[in-house]
């Protein structure tokens, strides 16, 4: 996109407006066009000791949260992962790549604190940007299994979603992205396990499931 504000969840978008509509084109022929180390570590009009030092506060920032989980203090470790994703939001002309791998690792440890504390439409939001993550980081490798199990727990995330909106309209929105999420993630894993694994039988499960609701 043009719009580097739109960046951040492409490859997850543009993947399922393909799936619904194939005259969007392919996401990993995309994908492979993108250069993949200005992708995860790029940044624009930062010094080096500019760009040295964000890294050594986000660092800071997850030493306080784990110090945080030991003494059970949930709100205080939320809020540190937080302040430590804020740290690469776009300021002015200084900007870092959304796929970061140093934001991906604050992300990672953000979602499953998330996830932990039963917050899931958070969680979601989490989730799929890590999914587009993935998404940037494995272009070259199409069926990274490591992508094809996190769009399975992005689909359970959707699916529990789903189930808990009191708007249809929300409702049937939801069930649509797990349905997308399920068969991308079922796309990935016939490749990277085979038909008969227990992750593949879930996946189809969890589809039909869908389709009978």
């Amino acid at each position: 996109p043009e719009n580097r504000g739109e960046w951040a969840l492409w490859p997850l978008k543009h993947k399922f407006a393909a799936m619904e509509d194939k005259s969007c084109g392919s996401l990993s022929t995309k994908l492979t066009e993108v250069d993949l180390d200005e992708a995860i570590i790029g940044c624009h009009a930062i010094s080096e000791n500019g760009e040295s030092n964000i890294f050594r506060q986000a660092q800071q920032f997850e030493q306080n949260a784990e110090e945080c989980l030991l003494e059970g203090n949930v709100a205080g470790e939320l809020c540190n992962l937080s302040q430590g994703i804020d740290l690469f939001a776009p300021k002015g002309d200084v900007w870092f790549s959304p796929f970061h791998v140093q934001l991906y690792s604050l992300r990672g440890k953000y979602f499953a604190a998330l996830l932990t504390n039963g917050l899931v439409n958070d969680a979601i939001a989490e989730c799929e940007h890590i999914v587009s993550f993935l998404a940037v980081a494995f272009s070259h490798v199409e069926h990274h299994p490591l992508l094809g199990l996190q769009l399975f727990t992005l689909g359970d995330l959707y699916s529990e979603a789903s189930s808990n909106q009191d708007s249809n309209e929300l409702m049937a929105l939801f069930k649509t992205k797990a349905e997308l999420a399920y068969i991308w993630a079922k796309e990935i894993t016939l490749i990277s396990h085979d038909h008969t694994d227990q992750i593949v039988e879930a996946l189809e499960q969890k589809l039909a499931r869908i389709l009978m609701n």
